[in-house]
């Protein structure tokens, strides 16, 4: 039973990771196919390298898991086993947070842009095949709170 919790929980780390949670401007959410957006017009103003914090959660949760298994499996004493699965979960809670960020943080930029209504405004993205320049024309496509920069030329 032990292996076959250990093979499910290794299978749920390889299909989270799967996932495509893209933050390109070029990628777009199924759901905002043929909805409309709003646009507003800009010139980048600065650009600068970020990196975008990866997904702590599915590895805390999945670390969570499995040190919790394996502790629970490293003694026969019903409260040694209590405490090391405890104490498991807390460790694997830990390094499944920080495996979880590593694998899944992306490269980004910072654009800071003034809007044809001479407002200053600043999105985050990730690194996709545009490339941005300052005093270069923008297009910024907004929907649902969210914000993606498109060159326009």
């Amino acid at each position: 039973m032990h292996k076959n919790f250990l093979i499910i929980i290794t299978s749920i780390i390889f299909v989270s990771a799967c996932v495509n949670t893209s933050l390109q401007p070029d990628v777009v959410s199924r759901s905002d196919a043929q909805k409309q957006q709003y646009v507003v017009f800009g010139v980048i103003s600065d650009v600068t390298k970020v990196t975008i914090e990866g997904d702590r959660e599915i590895g805390a949760a999945t670390g969570a898991a499995i040190g919790g298994a394996i502790g629970k499996n490293s003694t026969d004493s019903d409260l040694e086993s209590d405490i090391a699965t405890v104490v498991g979960g807390l460790i694997g809670s830990a390094v499944g947070s920080e495996i979880g960020s590593s694998i899944t943080k992306k490269e980004g930029i910072e654009l800071l842009i003034k809007t044809d209504s001479n407002n200053y405004i600043s999105i985050i993205q990730e690194v996709s095949d545009f490339s941005y320049k300052i005093g270069q024309k923008v297009r910024i496509i907004k929907r649902n709170g969210k914000s993606r920069v498109i060159p326009f030329e």
